[in-house]
This record gives C-alpha cells, sequence and structure tokens, in this order.
C-alpha cells in the first residue's frame, strides 16, 4: 500500500466514524459525510485503476448494475416526459445514487474500514439515544412538536436509530467489542426511535426479527433464538401503552384514522394524508402503467387538486406520493418500480447468502445490511426514501458499507485460517480419464494442502496416471460405470473427516482453499457452533473458455463439492451427478472460486457436449417413454439459448458467451429429439 493509498484509507476510516457517529444529530454532516467518502473513493479507484473490478460475483454485479439502471430509467422518463422543472430539480438527488457504486468498490478493496463502521454504528447510537433523552426530559420542541427530529425529520431520524440497533444485535457475542456497550448502544437507540415518533420503523421489527429467528439467531441457543423476537414484539407492543411517549400517540392516531378510513371518512391527519394521495398516485397511472406520468408530474397533479379543492392545502408541501414504491410507479412506470424492487431484492439475497458461509465476519456484516435493507423497505412503503436526500444518503451508507466490507473481514479472517492449524482432516477425490493435459494444474492446486488425494483412473492410455503418482496419495484404476457411480467409489475411498470433490478440468484458488481452512479449523465435536449446522457446501464455478473468463450464463453455477465424511452420497446417474444430502443435512455456501476450463476448444466443446447428450439420451430412455416430438426439443433449446443469452447475461460475456449459448442450445436440442 502506498502512502497516499494509506493517508486516503485513514481520513476514510475518520470519515466514516464521524458520519455515522453524528449524521443523525448534527445537520448537513451525513450528507457531507456520504458525498466526501464518494470523492475519496473515486480518488481511490482511479489512483490504483481499480474501477474494472472482476472479482464482483454475480449478485454484487446486480446490485451495481441496478442502481445504474434506476438512475438511467429515471432520466429517460423525465427527457421523455417533457425535462418538467421539477425532474430538473431532482436531478442532483438521482444523481447522487451512482455514488454509491464507487463508495461500495472502494469499501470492498480498502482494509481498516470495517471497525470504523461497527464504532461508528455504538457512538452513533449512543449520541442519538442521548440527544434524544435530552430533547424529550427538557420539554424541547421543533418542527414537529414534541417528536425528536435530530438532523432530518423524525421519520429517517427513528428509522435510522432503530436501523443501527438492530444491526448492533451482531456484536452481542463478538470478543471486539465490550458487550456491555454493545448493549448501552442499542438500548440508546431504541429509546431514540422510540420519543422520533416513527411509526414506519416499529412496524418494521416484526420482519426484521422474524429474519433473525432464520439467520443470525440460528447460532445461539433457542431460548436466545426465539426469545430475544418474542422480547422485541412484547416491547413493541407496550409501545402503545406508554402515556406521553411520541411513538405511543402517532401510533394510537394512526389507529383512529385507519378506523375512520375503513368507514368511508378521509381524515386529514397523516394516513390520511397519505392515502389520498396513493388514491391519486394510482388514480393517475391510468393508461400510463408501462410509462409512468414522469418526474415532477404527481408534484403538479397534487397543486392542481389542492386548487381545485379536491385535496387537503395540508398537503401543499408534498411533492410526491410518500411511497418510494408508488413514486418509482409514477415516475418511470412499472418498468422502473420492477428496478427499484429488484435493487432491494439482490441486496437482500446477497446478504441473506453470507449466513450460509462459513465465515463469521461475514454473517455479522450480512446481518447489519439485511436488518438495514429490511428497514428501507418496510419504511420506503409510506416514504419516498429515493425523493430526500437523507433516504439516498442512509441507503447508500447502509449497503454500499455493509455489502462492500463484507470483503475486508473475509481477507482478514482467510488470512487466520492460512497461519491456523486444522481441527479436522480434508479429503480430495478426483476421477479421471485421458487427462494428461489438465490434470496436473488440478493436483498441484491440492497438493501439500489436502491430507489426501485420491485419484480414480478408468483407463487413461496418456500419461494421466504417472502425472497423478507424482502428486496423490492413491492412484487406482478401474472400468467405467457412468460418472455418479464412479464419483461416488471415490467418495467411499476417502478417509478424511471432510471430502472434496473436483474435476480434472478444475483447480482451487488461494482464496477457496483458505476458506475451506475456515470449515475445517472451525467444525468439530463442538454442536453448539453456527457451522456445524451445515454438513456440506457449494462452491461457486469461475469458467474459462475460448480464451476468456466467462462471469455470467449457466456456466457460473455453484456446484456442491465439499462434503462432511457419510453426511450424503452421490446419484447413480450416468451423466449430471450430483451430491444428494442425507435427510436432516444441510448444506451452505462458499463464496471463492473453483477453476473451470471445461473445453480445449470448440472442437472439444461440441464432442463433450453431444457425448453428454448421448449420455443423457440413454439415461432418460431407461427411465421415461420415448415421446418423438422435435417441437418440444426446439422450444427446450430456445429457452435455453434465451435463459442463458438473457436472463442470465451471458451476451455481457461477449463472443465466447455468444458461441457457448448456442452450443449449449444444441447439447439440449439433441437431448430431446429422440422422445
Amino acid at each position: 500500500m502506498t502512502l497516499v493509498s494509506k493517508r486516503i484509507t485513514q481520513v476514510s476510516a475518520l470519515l466514516l466514524g464521524a458520519t455515522l457517529s453524528l449524521g443523525l444529530v448534527i445537520p448537513k454532516i451525513a450528507g457531507f459525510g456520504f458525498l466526501a467518502l464518494a470523492l475519496l473513493a473515486i480518488l481511490w479507484l482511479s489512483s490504483h485503476r481499480a474501477w474494472l473490478d472482476g472479482d464482483l460475483n454475480a449478485l454484487e454485479r446486480l446490485f451495481v448494475l441496478f442502481i445504474g439502471l434506476f438512475v438511467a430509467v429515471w432520466v429517460i422518463a423525465w427527457i421523455g416526459h417533457g425535462l418538467s422543472p421539477a425532474g430538473f430539480d431532482a436531478m442532483g438527488r438521482m444523481l447522487r445514487l451512482l455514488l454509491i457504486i464507487p463508495l461500495f468498490l472502494f469499501f470492498r478493496r480498502a482494509d481498516g474500514l470495517d471497525q470504523a463502521w461497527w464504532w461508528g454504528l455504538v457512538m452513533g447510537s449512543l449520541v442519538a439515544g442521548t440527544f434524544a433523552g435530552w430533547f424529550f426530559l427538557t420539554g424541547q420542541t421543533a418542527t414537529f412538536e414534541s417528536r425528536v427530529e435530530g438532523a432530518t425529520n423524525p421519520i429517517y431520524f427513528g428509522g435510522i436509530a432503530l436501523a443501527m440497533a438492530v444491526m448492533l444485535v451482531a456484536k452481542l457475542n463478538d470478543h471486539d467489542m465490550p458487550k456491555p456497550v454493545v448493549i448501552l448502544a442499542i438500548l440508546m437507540a431504541f429509546i431514540a426511535s422510540l420519543l422520533s415518533g416513527s411509526r414506519g420503523a416499529w412496524l418494521a421489527l416484526m420482519p426484521m426479527m422474524a429474519l433473525y429467528a432464520l439467520t443470525l439467531g440460528k447460532r445461539q441457543a433457542p431460548i436466545w433464538r426465539f426469545g430475544l423476537p418474542l422480547l422485541a414484539g412484547i416491547g413493541a407492543l407496550a409501545v402503545l401503552f406508554l402515556p406521553g411517549v411520541p411513538t405511543s400517540a402517532r401510533f394510537l392516531e394512526g389507529f383512529d384514522e385507519l378506523v375512520q378510513l375503513m368507514q368511508g371518512s378521509m381524515t386529514e391527519g397523516a394516513l390520511g394524508r397519505r392515502w389520498h394521495m396513493w388514491t391519486m398516485a394510482m388514480e393517475s397511472m391510468q393508461h400510463h402503467w408501462w410509462t409512468g406520468i414522469g418526474p415532477g408530474a404527481f408534484a403538479d397533479a397534487l397543486q392542481a387538486a389542492i386548487a381545485r379543492g379536491d385535496a387537503s392545502a395540508l398537503m401543499a408541501p408534498y411533492r410526491h406520493p410518500h411511497s418510494q414504491y408508488l413514486s418509482a410507479l409514477t415516475d418511470g412506470g412499472l418498468f422502473l418500480l420492477c428496478v427499484f424492487v429488484l435493487l432491494l431484492a439482490v441486496a437482500a439475497r446477497r446478504f441473506y447468502r453470507l449466513f450460509f458461509s462459513g465465515l463469521q465476519s461475514t454473517r455479522q456484516l450480512g446481518w447489519a445490511g439485511l436488518s438495514a435493507i429490511t428497514l428501507l423497505a418496510v419504511m420506503a412503503l409510506s416514504e419516498s426514501i429515493f425523493e430526500r436526500n437523507a433516504g439516498i444518503v442512509w441507503f447508500g451508507l447502509f449497503s454500499a458499507s455493509a455489502m462492500g466490507l463484507v470483503h475486508t473481514a473475509r481477507r482478514r479472517e482467510l488470512e487466520l485460517a492460512r497461519l491456523a492449524k486444522r481441527q479436522q482432516s480434508l479429503s480430495v477425490v478426483i476421477i479421471a480419464k485421458n487427462e494428461a493435459d489438465r490434470i496436473e494444474r488440478c493436483l498441484a492446486s491440492v497438493h501439500g494442502w489436502a491430507d489426501e488425494v485420491i485419484v480414480l483412473d478408468s483407463g487413461s492410455v496418456d500419461e494421466t496416471v504417472a502425472i497423478a503418482k507424482r502428486y496423490a496419495t492413491t492412484v487406482e484404476q478401474t472400468d467405467w460405470p457412468g460418472y455418479g457411480k464412479q464419483k461416488q467409489r471415490a467418495l467411499d475411498m476417502a478417509t478424511g473427516d471432510w471430502v472434496l470433490s473436483v474435476d480434472a478440468d478444475e483447480a482451487l484458488s488461494d482464496e477457496l482453499k483458505a476458506e475451506i481452512s475456515c470449515i475445517l479449523n472451525q467444525t468439530g465435536d463442538d454442536n453448539a457452533s453456527y457451522e456445524a449446522e451445515f454438513s456440506a457446501y457449494t462452491l461457486p464455478w469461475v469458467t474459462h473458455a475460448f480464451g476468456q473468463t466467462l462471469k455470467h450464463g449457466r456456466w457460473s453455477r455453484t456446484p456442491l463439492r465439499l462434503i462432511q465424511q457419510g453426511a450424503g452420497r452421490f446419484s447413480d446417474a450416468l451423466v449430471h451427478e450430483h451430491l444428494a444430502l442425507l435427510p436432516g443435512k444441510k448444506s451452505g455456501h462458499l463464496e471463492s472460486a473453483l477453476h473451470h476450463w471445461p473445453y480445449r476448444d470448440v472442437t472439444h466443446a461440441k464432442e463433450k457436449l453431444m457425448h453428454y447428450a448421448e449420455l443423457h439420451a440413454q439415461q432418460r430412455k431407461s427411465t421415461r417413454p420415448p415421446q418423438g416430438f422435435l417441437l418440444i426439443a426446439g422450444l427446450k433449446a430456445a429457452h435455453t439459448w434465451l435463459d442463458n443469452m438473457i436472463f442470465r447475461a451471458a451476451l455481457l460475456d461477449g463472443r465466447a458467451g455468444w458461441i457457448l449459448s448456442g452450443l449449449l442450445a444444441r447439447y439440449t436440442f439433441q437431448k430431446y429429439r429422440h422422445y
């Protein structure tokens, strides 16, 4: 790391901690910190020429894609609907969304920021709680009377404070932070949210606690896994009966309004105004579902309704329908709404998948990101989070930080795994035939690392066996019963506590070996450990073909390859065999690359896929009656091509993606043409 890079990272750590600590109570701090961090990120990425980071996984690429796509569709909608002045005013805010991309890329590459982030959340919770307590106890008033609004408004103050509280739950059993400090920070953040009167935030508490039981809580004893959500639910209900507390009063007002609305009476309270705006937004979409009415058009329609007397004058300050889902719908139609929903879904999916990893630090950040995204998704039902600078800033700080810092934490944990002594042994099993030109790369990647390497050869006539004997612990030659049965033979020969099945055309990356070492280090006889929940792991393929690394398409799969001894067996399939786990066994997911070179060249690809098609046909004939419909084969082939090129974005792999999509479509046709 150069001196300049080191200084940028140090300044970024201080800035990140200060932004999270003070952003809720000091005006402009959150926005300034977000912009300053983004500028430092751009400077760092440019100086390191790291903009085109090829290590993004599929969900991270989609996250970046949907951020850019949301802004692009919004701009196109603004242009297409006549360049309204209101849209021009919002342009700067929309473009600010793009700063999330360099922030994310910077956070995932720069080391040392994760601790600043966690301590920033702790300090932010303590500061918010202290400020809210002072505001309430001294009888202060502000724009929203007795509701604590901090540097923004009560909705964001209460929502972000609650998000911080729930995010910090991940640190309750962590040795890096004193537990009393973490507990105090969580309580103070809850107090801050309670005194803000933010109803939407507290509605998000229930799904967040349900997610806790499904994710982070699995690592806890049942009394804590289910007791904590129950305690949070009881606490949330108790809020309704605390006299004089803003959130209690707001919920009671909301219940009264809801009853009146159900009886057909229009109210002028916060809920009634929102209901009126939501109704207007849906009515304005008639005949405009695909294109929307354009950015700024809803504000004009609302002002016109107020002028006609069809809407309350209390709604005059509003410029959006107070729901990000409806804002996206009115601004850019169903497509923009879908992009927004997919953006949230991709982020949530990315964070959720981290709970299937073998690394503790990534699960903590996964929980933080998942809880923040869940809260923002619920808040977006009644608040247009991308129509306010505060919404964009906190969405960016939470999503980009949590998603990017996963890699910082992973690097540190993997480095420790390389140095630690294993608690369990590992066998690597490989089946091969005439793989002399490829098997050495595979064997070299596990030689000296695995405790046992077994190669099962099925009649090679080249140098495969001789090469294998230089690396493997055991080399045996057998007949060929089919892929599934041969791999099961190799699995039966393994003596390690864990078994890794790889093919001769694959090789393990150093990061994958370190990640597997984490599993071997952390699992064992301690049934209370989180890792013991998983008896097998999938490994992500990084496919190399035709002189190119392919990142999209069906070839970017995650086959199940690492399994605990006795936890499952291979199917008997002639081709496309798979590991089937025993009942009650569960699989996790590793993130580092298993490199895969399936084809030597195009000719070999055609021959290999044709051979697979014949084996698949033979297998199907033994289990299903012949059908003989060429139309079905053609439709399946067309679906395979579209699935790869469009839905799995293989077109982004260029010429190689085009070639392989065509070959797989041809393979699919050959599989089904005879029945």
